[in-house]
């Protein structure tokens, strides 16, 4: 994300010959191109494959179709190609006969279907398969999760509860409402039905979530804004209507609470308005010493402390989940998409495009605002792969209508007669991301659009579109900065790796928005004009931020440091190339001056604003201020020269290769970093430690003149530098300091329980209690209970006499994880589990004894002595 300022940096990249499998495309809104085509058999090495073309056009056409094998890193080599004769706004069907080359390399490929668009020198109209073609097995894609195994039923009830309302660490101030637990996302189908005039999504309009459940769900929750304070007529709040929720297809219940705060001790029901209080600090203020519950909607004390909307669907299935199994939950929704309004007060999520009037929506949405039109678990660490749906507004008879452009790949578009929704006409747009997408990256504009793709030689599919309503002249200067999006990418693979994705491709839309978007493979840009700058900015993004996400929205940095290092690659190149190119001594000798002056301009200006918040502690309100760009990005160039740039770069690879698909917390991400340290001393790495405390986690207040700033640069650079005269860390002396724990395992019990009287004739569950105090210093640990009694094992005993049914038991504790209610039997049954050691955790047990009216009950007292066992399988 490149936000308000559009940062050109000056740069003028040699522009090569996009040459593609052909010339760089011309843009234009009609032409020809291929709508469908099947799927190879899985496993097969040859086939026919079927599909259409669609004639946009006003002329009749012979339409050449060549079929490619897609992947990135190879060359797309041509399996199969026909000829098939399209009249003037119409469409034909063809088949053809593939054969997959025998050298092709073990992987995932997808075949694609296209045809010369004739609107332009290259450009080509393009459908794809649905199914991925698997050479030698395939290989999994980061991130994508396989289907569940199947599981035995349990041998006892588990004990199911509600799934937690946030994904962001107790206390954050930052977005707290979003993300939910108990259950990870698989995928994602996202079926939308836009009328563009409008601005609705009309009957038929539904998400298909499927779901894994990491515990037994009694109930489970979503993000969704239904509608907001965002009253704008030209880019408005949403106003959306939940028809209904089905798990499984089984109608489930469904309701909208507001969010707590995270880690409230009184649960995420809490009854207390304080607990559900909007703020960009901690505490929300003087009266309301909670964290904040939301963020709230703007910067201005006014709107700090107002309750939280109710953003939580909390859905209730009609028979709870358990844990393990996977589950697709169906939302059926209809009415107007929008935009909402987060803690800087910018807004983000469905544009509504009104030039011309009607348009249809432009999506970019960092951080949050994908839950503004459509219902999500709404968190960066949550990443399914997606499959996309749109039927929108479309005149066969004319060629002329709305696009739906999303994530990943084009599978195709139909075209469908008129009906209710659409009296003139429709067209379906499928897309499909093989690859996970993290919420804020879920791309779904729709619109009157200029749409072109051509095929690179590295194997990955670009797709560019640009409103129409773009002026002529405008859309030349972008044409040319857009084909320009290669080089970008096979530059920037010498620092990051291979390219993640498949496909990859821009959209430049009319609405005015205050940044520029990362959007997965799609990025964004608005207002009708792209930036050379930001591209390689939000290009570099596809590595970091897309593909390797932050953990939370506290790690904004991580990934906008590492696209604000970008620009400083792209001015280096140019220096560069100036010199004599990237690979000669002079060549290389200014690509990293020119890094080198960047920091050092940064590293000795007088201005705070770098300095005074700390990257990894910002609010809402600053998030996208200078600490999370500039300052993070200078940050990176110190730690290359600290490395060295080759030791830079390959854990950059290693970082994308561990964690492609996935997020990233900042410890593993250090931990990478000190694996490629060239002196691994422990003065050395007790100093790279204390430089990102430094850069990371530390603000400063004062002036930067007098040393309110970072200490700890790197090599070659303006500051102290890093290592000293022998390329050591001399000044970072360490001395071991320690002491030994011995292996610990204290129970102690309090008073006996008792149930007190029990009352024969009359049914009812006696309950009875007491307490016990944990000490562990084992890597886990187990509180268990068990009836050593070889007579009725389980049950309470009176002479010959034993109650009919069993004695159940369950424990909880501060620090400790119950394992639930279970029955008392002959062998261990667990009550609480540790997953680390503890210091006097205060235990309740709770024994329950149920006695039916009909339970014969002799005259004296019931009772067994119970073996209570803490124990361990990592001592």
């Amino acid at each position: 994300m490149d936000v308000g300022r559009v940062r050109a940096v000056g740069v003028s990249l040699v522009t090569l010959a996009l040459a593609g499998l052909g010339a760089s495309p011309a843009l234009a809104a009609g032409g020809v191109s291929v709508s469908a085509v099947s799927s190879l058999q899985a496993g097969a090495k040859a086939g026919t494959l079927t599909g259409t073309v669609v004639n946009d056009s006003s002329r009749s056409t012979t339409a050449k179709v060549s079929i490619r094998a897609m992947r990135r890193g190879t060359k797309a080599p041509v399996i199969g190609a026909t000829t098939v004769n399209v009249g003037a706004h119409g469409s034909a069907a063809y088949t053809v006969a593939v054969k997959l080359p025998s050298g092709l390399t073990k992987g995932n490929y997808y075949l694609s279907a296209c045809t010369p668009k004739g609107t332009g020198v290259g450009a080509l109209g393009c459908a794809t398969a649905e199914q991925d073609v698997l050479i030698k097995g395939g290989i999994p894609v980061p991130g994508a999760q396989p289907a569940a195994p199947t599981r035995a039923k349990a041998a006892q009830a588990p004990v199911c509860t509600s799934g937690g309302h946030s994904l962001q660490p107790a206390g954050s101030k930052l977005y707290p409402e979003t993300g939910n637990t108990g259950y990870t996302s698989v995928h994602t189908d996202v079926n939308l039905v836009y009328d563009a005039p409008s601005n609705l999504f009309l009957p038929g309009t539904h998400v298909d979530l499927t779901q894994r459940a990491t515990q037994c769900l009694s109930d489970f929750s979503l993000d969704f804004e239904r509608s907001n304070t965002v009253t704008s007529t030209t880019v408005p709040g949403p106003d959306l209507t939940v028809q209904s929720v089905t798990i499984n297809g089984q109608p489930a219940t469904f309701t909208f609470k507001q969010p707590t705060y995270p880690g409230d001790p009184n649960g995420q029901d809490d009854p207390n308005p304080l607990a559900h209080a909007a703020s960009n600090s901690n505490p929300v203020s003087a009266t309301n010493p909670n964290p904040p519950a939301c963020a709230p909607t703007g910067t201005s004390a006014a709107l700090q402390g107002l309750q939280c909307p109710a953003t939580k669907l909390v859905i209730t299935p009609s028979a709870p989940i358990p844990a393990g199994s996977d589950f697709k939950v169906t939302v059926n929704y209809t009415g107007r998409p929008g935009v909402l309004a987060d803690g800087d007060g910018a807004t983000e999520g469905w544009f509504r495009n009104n030039s011309p009037a009607g348009d249809g929506g432009f999506v970019t949405t960092e951080p949050v605002g994908t839950m503004a039109w459509m219902p999500i678990n709404n968190h960066p660490t949550v990443k399914p792969t997606y499959d996309f749906s749109t039927t929108t507004n479309w005149d066969a008879a004319t060629g002329t209508g709305r696009t739906a452009i999303s994530n990943g790949r084009p599978v195709g578009f139909t075209n469908n007669a008129p009906d209710a929704n659409f009296p003139g006409g429709s067209r379906t747009w499928q897309w499909k991301s093989s690859e996970p997408i993290a919420n804020y990256l879920v791309e779904n504009s729709v619109g009157n659009y200029d749409r072109d793709e051509y095929l690179a030689p590295s194997g990955v599919l670009f797709s560019h579109f640009q409103a129409s309503g773009i002026a002529a002249a405008t859309k030349v200067t972008n044409l040319a900065t857009m084909n320009m999006q290669e080089d970008i990418m096979n530059f920037q693979t010498q620092f990051n790796g291979p390219f993640p994705f498949n496909a990859d491709g821009v959209i430049i839309g009319l609405p005015t928005v205050s940044f520029a978007e990362e959007m997965q493979t799609k990025i964004t840009f608005q207002g009708g004009r792209i930036s050379l700058g930001t591209l390689n900015h939000e290009n570099m993004h596809q590595w970091w931020g897309d593909n390797v996400s932050e953990d939370k929205y506290e790690r904004t940095f991580f990934k906008e440091g590492m696209a604000d290092l970008s620009e400083g690659y792209a001015a280096a190149r140019t220096a560069a190339n100036a010199a004599g190119g990237q690979g000669t001594p002079a060549g290389d000798a200014a690509f990293d001056n020119s890094l080198i002056t960047r920091f050092n301009s940064t590293y000795n200006s007088t201005s705070a604003s770098n300095w005074n918040v700390a990257p990894s502690d910002p609010t809402n309100a600053n998030l996208f201020g200078s600490q999370t760009y500039t300052r993070s990005g200078r940050a990176y160039i110190a730690l290359r020269q600290i490395l060295g740039k080759d030791n830079f770069n390959k854990a950059g690879q290693e970082i994308q290769t561990m964690y492609g698909g996935k997020s990233i917390t900042q410890p593993q991400q250090i931990a990478i970093y000190h694996k490629w340290m060239p002196n691994k001393s422990a003065e050395c790495s007790a100093k790279l430690d204390d430089f990102f405390k430094q850069w990371w986690d530390t603000a400063y207040v004062g002036s930067p003149a007098a040393g309110n700033k970072p200490q700890i640069t790197g090599p070659g650079l303006a500051g102290r530098g890093f290592y000293d005269a022998s390329g050591g860390c001399g000044e970072y002396g360490v001395q071991p300091v320690g002491g030994t724990v011995p292996a610990t395992l204290s129970l102690t019990l309090g008073t006996p329980a008792t149930f007190g009287f029990f009352t024969p004739g009359v049914g009812k569950t006696y309950t009875a209690g007491t307490t016990a105090n944990v000490i562990s210093s084992a890597g886990d640990a187990a509180l268990s209970i068990s009836d050593p009694s070889t007579t009725a094992p389980g049950h309470l005993v009176n002479g010959a006499f034993s109650l009919p049914a069993a004695l159940k038991a369950s424990a909880s504790s501060p620090l400790g994880a119950s394992a639930g209610a279970g029955a008392v039997s002959g062998s261990p049954l667990t009550l609480l589990t540790y997953s680390g050691p503890v210091a006097n955790d205060a235990v309740a047990l709770n024994l329950a004894q149920d006695i039916a009216a009909g339970d014969a009950l002799r005259t004296g007292s019931y009772s067994k002595t119970l073996t209570f066992t803490l124990s361990t399988t990592t001592p």
